[in-house]
């Protein structure tokens, strides 16, 4: 029997709010952006794309989840 594992997936995803970067740790790319739209809190969904995987771990080593980057308000 095969341990599930999940894949880190990395991209560039364009919302409301801008082009942000993001790397999730999910099922597929797809799980990967349901994410992503998730943490943005979209109403609707985002553009953008995801490459990956980029590693793989043990389902039971790293939960699915999702980073986005956090744009800070240019200084004046």
């Amino acid at each position: 029997m095969r341990k599930r594992k999940l894949g880190l997936y990395y991209g560039t995803v364009k919302s409301v709010g801008g082009g942000q970067h993001v790397m999730a740790w999910a099922d597929s790319r797809e799980h990967a952006l349901n994410l992503v739209e998730a943490a943005l809190t979209a109403t609707g969904p985002v553009q953008g794309s995801v490459v990956g995987p980029v590693a793989r771990l043990p389902a039971d080593v790293m939960k699915p989840g999702v980073f986005v980057e956090v744009m800070l308000p240019r200084k004046s």
